[in-house]
């Protein structure tokens, strides 16, 4: 017949619980680092593409297929759109 255990079975072993613990802290921060890491990206910038078959212009974020070669320097506003320029004029 085994003997049964205690209701605090876990913790009158504390070298095991505090392992267990150890990894799941370890388990939660790398998680919690690996949401992060979306949250530092750079939008992608724009680009004027040309076709090579009949020359039209597209602007788009990535290659709209092989027969298109970039045309223009990147863009930092959406939809091709030089970036806005914000002039401060100190008050006096």
């Amino acid at each position: 017949m085994k003997p049964i255990k205690p209701l605090g079975y876990n913790l009158a072993h504390p070298a095991s619980h505090r392992r267990r613990s150890s990894v799941a802290w370890l388990v939660l921060t790398a998680w919690l680092l690996w949401l992060a890491l979306p949250s530092h990206a750079a939008p992608a910038p724009w680009y004027y593409w040309r076709s090579k078959v009949d020359g039209a212009r597209v602007c788009a974020q990535t290659s709209p297929g092989p027969g298109w070669e970039r045309d223009s320097p990147p863009y930092e506003g959406p939809g091709c759109q030089p970036r806005t320029k914000v002039i401060v004029v100190p008050m006096r």
